[in-house]
């Protein structure tokens, strides 16, 4: 990592960490020290980002995403993209919830294949044994 890097991304990772660092030492307090343990852990992540120089890709992706989320407003092909994304998650929601209607609960498709073969007169043929048995005829 180039020494400009280190200089401009060494205090994000320290404010990171001295957060993290706080949020372990509250969980002490608070007696609750596997918390206080996790939270320790992620104290090490940020100055692990740095020393293997990812915190600047991680930089670099939180201000793309930045980026976008600001043209969302303003740009209307991407509203059009939005929408045609609802869309096809509604269309896709739909096909999905409408094949579930079709077949009975907790029955698979290949049972239910096997049932509408078997035909009516085994269905009929069960029915009547039923009645058969609690003397109904």
């Amino acid at each position: 990592m180039r020494g400009a890097d280190v200089v401009l991304w060494l205090p994000w990772a320290l404010l990171l960490s001295a957060g993290a660092v706080v949020l372990g030492v509250r969980s002490v307090r608070r007696g609750d020290r596997v918390r206080a343990l996790w939270w320790l852990g992620w104290a090490l992540v940020p100055p692990a980002l740095l020393l293997t120089g990812t915190l600047r890709l991680v930089g670099r992706v939180a201000a793309a995403f930045a980026d976008w989320a600001t043209s969302v407003v303003f740009s209307p092909t991407t509203w059009l993209g939005i929408v045609l994304a609802l869309a096809a998650g509604a269309l896709l929601g739909t096909a999905r919830w409408l094949g579930r209607r079709e077949r009975p609960e907790g029955e698979s498709p290949t049972k239910q294949a096997v049932r509408t073969q078997s035909g009516v007169d085994d269905e009929l043929a069960d029915i009547e044994e039923i009645l058969r048995r609690r003397g109904i005829s």
